[in-house]
């Protein structure tokens, strides 16, 4: 149907200090696209200097942005402006979902604004089934904006995965713009969640649909993963841990064929319960778990709707200690009912559960999560412009200042040693040499963001702090997910 697509990740700066992530939706768009079209481009615009407009062929026919961020809007609006009427343009991400409207209403050439998972509404679109007819789509049609009914998403196709062929340049780890030289990719082997915390941005799309647990298939994930070049793959699943089954099932294949690589995993607390499992993932190749506890509080795990106490928590941790595998640990600072002191209780409780890292992010409202009424029904709490919630007690700034006070303390030079012995030990670091030659720029890139004028020590505790801030954030996301 067409004879050229191109797809655009319209960004120039990356999401923080610590960075590595492909766009990986759009790749599985170029999937779905690569039977229409006789030829297709993927460009990320975090790594070429050009703009849309420059990779644009006389025969480019169709042009798809993925617009996941809420920053740069306006950039990325002059980018899809500058695409000649003629082309069809068709947008989607979770922050066109958000508001298809404004999206239409800004740039009046975009054709369609996809809601939600893109694949399927883009095969239709492809096959020339009318704009109108196609649901979990936002068009202009016959002059006006229409919003068709949501769509419910279908199954996780075994055949649909990214088009890493179509790469410019390849991803390696980069911190505040250095790059590492390690060479790591994602995977995506399951979309949504079987769980409704309280506190999620993403068990919901923001038009309100829940995105019920879906996963390819073991032999799918396999043949992908030993496609992948990369020797780090990170999985990108909400919860690659809800089928025991499934695991086990990757496990012994990634076995069977030989596959040397590490995997680092969303993985709920009830793995703990599989001892023979955890065994068998570490003979696999996964290195790092990344937990969701939250709180160190029953009355917030509660409200939270988590499924397990402080109780549980520790009972499962006497398990998950004997693990190999680097425990990385997830917590919510500002949770409501809490006060400072009883956050500052995620220290001792993160370092008698045994846990090598941590993450701490702050709470934040999204649609239909349900905190914006939790927070109108507590007095003393209330929401930021940017959904950040804070309360007569806790300001933004006052959370924001706690988080890397209790970053310094844990982060000590004994846990950093201690992290880098567990990950010597099961091959986390195995790629360190590729990392070694970096490490002069990184430690300048972290003195040289510190005001001239500090004193000496002061200058060196607080590249301390920002080095084990950044830490935490390789893995920490962009706004609390779905564990």
């Amino acid at each position: 149907m067409f004879r050229h697509a191109l797809c655009v990740y319209p960004y120039r700066r990356e999401l923080g200090s610590v960075n590595f992530f492909p766009p990986l939706g759009l790749e599985c768009i170029a999937a779905v696209l690569a039977p229409h079209c006789d030829a297709i481009d993927v460009v990320d615009l975090r790594k070429e200097p050009g703009r849309t407009r420059d990779f644009l062929r006389p025969e480019t026919d169709l042009v798809c942005f993925s617009v996941n961020w809420d920053r740069d809007v306006k950039f990325i609006r002059e980018e899809i402006r500058s695409v000649p009427p003629h082309v069809r343009t068709v947008i989607g991400g979770r922050h066109v979902t958000m508001d298809p409207e404004s999206w239409l209403a800004q740039c009046p050439d975009i054709d369609a604004a996809v809601r939600g998972d893109g694949e399927e509404a883009v095969e239709e679109f492809c096959r020339g089934m009318p704009l109108e007819t196609l649901a979990g789509v936002s068009a202009r049609v016959g002059g006006r904006i229409i919003h068709n009914a949501n769509r419910t998403p279908g199954r996780l196709s075994d055949d649909v995965y990214p088009r890493r062929r179509l790469r410019r340049q390849p991803y390696r780890v980069m911190v505040n713009q250095v790059t590492t030289g390690l060479l790591i990719d994602t995977i995506s082997s399951s979309r949504g969640c079987p769980f409704n915390c309280s506190f999620c941005s993403f068990n919901r799309n923001p038009w309100g649909t829940k995105r019920n647990w879906s996963a390819r298939s073991p032999e799918s994930v396999v043949r992908e993963l030993a496609e992948i070049e990369a020797p780090v793959v990170g999985f990108t699943d909400d919860l690659f841990t809800f089928d025991m089954e499934r695991v086990e099932a990757i496990c012994n294949l990634i076995l069977e064929r030989g596959i040397k690589k590490k995997y680092i995993i969303n993985a709920r607390l009830e793995l703990a319960r599989s001892p023979d499992l955890l065994r068998l993932m570490e003979r696999a190749g996964f290195t790092i778990l990344l937990l969701g506890i939250e709180s160190a509080h029953d009355k917030t795990l509660r409200s939270m709707h988590k499924g397990f106490d402080t109780a549980k928590i520790r009972e499962w941790f006497g398990e998950l200690r004997r693990s190999s595998m680097i425990m990385h640990g997830y917590f919510i600072l500002g949770n409501i009912g809490e006060s400072p002191e009883e956050m500052r209780q995620i220290l001792p409780f993160a370092r008698e559960l045994g846990l090598d890292t941590i993450a701490i992010s702050t709470l934040r409202a999204s649609p239909y999560s349900g905190l914006d009424e939790l927070v109108a029904q507590s007095p003393g709490y209330h929401i930021a412009p940017n959904g950040k919630i804070y309360s007569d007690h806790s300001s933004v700034e006052e959370l924001r200042e706690l988080r890397r006070r209790m970053y310094r303390e844990f982060f000590t030079p004994g846990q950093m040693l201690r992290l880098v012995r567990k990950g010597i030990a099961n091959g986390a670091l195995a790629y360190l040499p590729a990392f070694l030659p970096s490490v002069p720029r990184l430690l300048w890139s972290a003195l040289a963001s510190v005001p001239a004028g500090a004193r000496r020590r002061t200058r060196r505790k607080r590249a301390l702090a920002l080095a084990a801030e950044r830490t935490a954030r390789a893995v920490e996301p962009e706004t609390t997910e779905a564990r």
